[in-house]
Formats: C-alpha cells, structure tokens, sequence
C-alpha cells in the first residue's frame, strides 16, 4: 500500500509540473509580446522614413539658378534714350540673351532697334550687339555693375545726316540690378555710347551720345 501510494503521489506530481510549466510559459509570452510588439513598431519607424521627410531631402531641379551664378543664362528687355548734348536723340529697345561665364560676369548679346530723330531727317535702325557685364559689387538682390560693348547698326538714312548708314555702336558705362520679385530684376545705368562708321566709308562724320536705360532681367 505505501509503495502504491507512493507511485501515486509521484505520477500526480508528474502530471502538475507540465501543467504548471505551460502556465508560465504561457504568461511569460503574454506578458512580453506587447513588448515586442512595441520594439517591432520602432525598429520599422526607424528604418522607414516617413514621407515628410522624403519631401524635404528631394532636390528642386527645375529652380532657377542663383543670379550670377556661374553657367546660368538670362534675357532682358532694355529700353533707353540717348542725347548728344544737342539737338539729336535716339530711342532704343532691345532684347538681350546673358550667359554668365564666371560668377558675377556675363556675355550678353541680341538685337536692337532705333529711332533716330535728328538735323537733317528721322531714321529707323536695327543691328545686332555685344556686350560684357561684371557686377563686380555683388550682394543677394543687388549689385553694381560695369559693361562694356559694341554693335552694328543698319539704319534707312545716314546717322548722322552727314555719316553713312552703316554704323559701329561701341559704348561703355555703370549700371545697378535690383531684384524686384523672385528671380526677376530691373537693371538700370548710365552710359557713354558713340555711333560711326570707322573710316569704312567716305563720311565718318560720328556722334558721341549720353545714355540712359532701364530694363527687366528674368531667367531662361
């Protein structure tokens, strides 16, 4: 009888070990899953960005290049008077292309139109020029600049009246840029500007003009 009631007792003991192992086992995982869930949850927010931050690190491509930026291209629309101290004036538009070569230091070249009004018969005229720009006082919406170019200009009658119809348009000044509106600025100046034909026809009878100008720059 004892070694039977032994045998009974160790068999019930049996049976309540894996009973009560299973029993912790299984509250040991109900008490850590949420755990693991919450480090699942920040292992991925870790390695996932969140779209807010995909936004912010996309470059802008298609943003205009800073002004004066070296490679970057311009256009303008310039319109001016000029005076030779007398009786003569001159009214002219053009349209520019710039090209910066170097920071802060552009070609600019394009057509321009002129009215001619003076002694001896009005004129219209047309011809193409160059020009250099260096803006060599530079700052984030101004700048001072210095320019320097010539063109050629076909005119319907003699300019002067005792010159010839083909022209050389040489002409240098100062001028400042301000900017006005994102990427756009007035640009405006005072210049020295000469028209003859250089000794290339009987009458080089030329004349020296002050002129005054303002115009529009906005990126290509």
């Amino acid at each position: 009888m004892t070694a039977l009631a032994a045998m009974t007792h160790m068999s019930s003991m049996d049976l309540v070990a894996p009973i009560e192992s299973a029993t912790f086992s299984n509250s040991l995982l109900s008490d850590s899953a949420p755990m693991m869930c919450m480090i699942s949850q920040s292992t991925q927010n870790a390695i996932t960005p969140t779209s807010s931050s995909n936004k912010a690190q996309v470059p802008k491509d298609n943003a205009p290049a800073k002004f004066g930026a070296k490679g970057s291209w311009r256009w303008e629309l310039e319109g001016s008077w000029m005076n030779d101290f007398d009786s003569d004036n001159q009214l002219q538009g053009a349209w520019y292309a710039s090209c910066f070569l170097i920071d802060n230091f552009s070609f600019d070249f394009g057509p321009e139109v002129a009215w001619f009004s003076q002694g001896g018969g009005n004129t219209w005229g047309a011809g193409p020029a160059f020009m250099f720009r260096w803006h060599f006082l530079a700052r984030d919406t101004w700048s001072i600049y210095a320019d320097a170019g010539v063109g050629l200009m076909f005119s319907g009658a003699n300019v002067p009246s005792s010159g010839s119809s083909v022209n050389f348009t040489p002409r240098i000044g100062v001028g400042a840029s301000f900017e006005v509106a994102q990427n756009a600025r007035i640009l405006t100046g005072i210049r020295w500007a000469h028209i003859s034909n250089a000794n290339v026809a009987d009458n080089n009878d030329g004349r020296n003009s002050i002129q005054l100008y303002a115009g529009l720059s906005l990126p290509f």
